[in-house]
């Protein structure tokens, strides 16, 4: 499947097309360059990668892609639900980074794919969605935190 994302690099946008090759594998279109990335070491299933049928904000799938015209630059990729730690429900920090923004408050209905909060990684903004639909029970981190890898962020019902 094939779709264009945007992704904000350095906080500046951008709007990328991402074309799914094959498991794990992306052909990544940027200004006038392609790349082939693999995702990898994601903490998700890969089963659960859902491809966009057209532009969305800020996905949540790191793949490589170049932030300028050099390929070795984290980027996301079409929407895909956050990891969840061993509890059910409990969203946890694909990767280490910096709690930038909550998008959502203790009871909210959330849908799958929804935005829950922004993690900052790398000099990149990582929209981190609901893996499914529910209600916020919990919010386990505030705006300025910083987490590790598999730290529980949300915790939905």
């Amino acid at each position: 499947m094939k779709g264009k994302v945007k992704v904000i690099v350095d906080g500046v946008p951008y709007e990328v097309e991402v074309e799914e090759l094959g498991v794990r594998k992306f052909k990544v279109s940027f200004e006038g360059e392609s790349y082939e990335v693999e995702a990898k070491d994601l903490g998700i299933p890969m089963g659960a990668l859902q491809a966009p049928a057209q532009s969305v904000s800020v996905p949540s799938t790191p793949v490589a892609v170049p932030s300028a015209p050099t390929p070795a630059t984290p980027v996301e990729a079409p929407t895909a639900p956050a990891p969840t730690a061993a509890g059910e429900g409990v969203v946890s920090a694909p990767m280490p980074g910096k709690i930038l923004r909550i998008l959502v408050r203790e009871g909210d209905q959330v849908k799958v794919g929804e935005g829950l909060l922004v993690l900052e990684a790398m000099k990149m903004e990582n929209e981190i969605p609901s893996p499914k639909d529910g209600v916020v029970k919990r919010v386990l981190v505030k705006e300025g935190d910083t987490v590790d890898t598999g730290q529980a962020l949300i915790e939905l019902g």
